[in-house]
């Protein structure tokens, strides 16, 4: 099991007056801990890059030649200005680079909302580099909550009393049974199936969700809890999200 180093959050998104999700953190210190450093070719694609901010943290982080795709525009004028990363408009199913463009791509909280899941898989394989790194973060599809003490990435995580309704929404929509992506209920997948779906492409799966969480609420309220939550007969069903290391052959 991986065992990582403390990575500064803020840090990594000097840009963004809301702290930057602590997957950007996590994804560059895992590539850190591969010798990443001291790669003559340091090329990330960050896939379904939102607003910008996390792409922008990692090429800092990084220090990488960063590509930044979305469905849609919703980076702002200031940040296009001033980033030196390259945003562009696409679809993950569909990307506008060459067959084997990067040596890493971040795909983190974005397979949930992608109408053809696998696609996006197939398409992410076709422009990693052999060799090259993916990383996936998605909501556990048997999570028996939402996660509360999450980094605040926007307004609406603010207060508690939002998260809360997050989870009542979630328990709704199963009961009712639209707890389904396809239905707009952001219900993830569940491990087995993630990791059916990637296994056409990578022999190499490491599954880092444990870490991921000692990792983001090392310092937070949860963390007395954490050696009880990361137990693997917990884990699968107490972690709010998984998360996995893949290695394209």
């Amino acid at each position: 099991m991986l065992t990582l180093d403390p990575v500064d959050c803020d840090k990594l998104n000097p840009q963004n007056s809301i702290r930057s999700h602590a997957g950007a953190g996590f994804f560059c210190n895992l590539l850190a801990q591969e010798g990443w450093h001291d790669q003559y070719s340091k090329k990330v694609l960050v896939a379904g890059c939102g607003a910008g901010h996390e792409a922008t943290a990692i090429q800092a982080e990084l220090d990488a030649e960063v590509d930044a795709v979305d469905i849609e525009d919703y980076v702002g004028d200031e940040l296009k200005e001033t980033s030196p990363v390259r945003f562009d408009v696409g679809s993950v199913c569909d990307l506008p680079f060459a067959d084997e463009s990067f040596d890493a791509i971040f795909y983190h909280h974005v397979i949930e909302h992608v109408d053809d899941p696998v696609a996006s898989l197939d398409e992410l394989s076709r422009v990693l580099k052999p060799e090259g790194w993916l990383f996936i973060g998605t909501p556990n599809r048997h999570r028996l909550l939402s996660s509360i003490g999450a980094h605040q990435q926007s307004e609406w995580d603010a207060t508690v009393f939002n998260k809360v309704k997050d989870n009542l929404r979630d328990w709704k929509d199963r009961l009712t049974g639209k707890f389904r992506n396809e239905l707009g209920a952001h219900a993830g997948f569940s491990r087995s199936e993630l990791d059916g779906m990637l296994a056409k492409h990578f022999d190499s799966r490491h599954w880092v969700t444990q870490d991921y969480l000692r990792f983001k609420y090392r310092d937070g309220r949860v963390a007395p809890v954490l050696p009880l939550v990361t137990r693997p007969e917990i884990c699968w069903f107490a972690a709010p999200a998984i998360y996995v290391m893949c290695r394209n052959s």
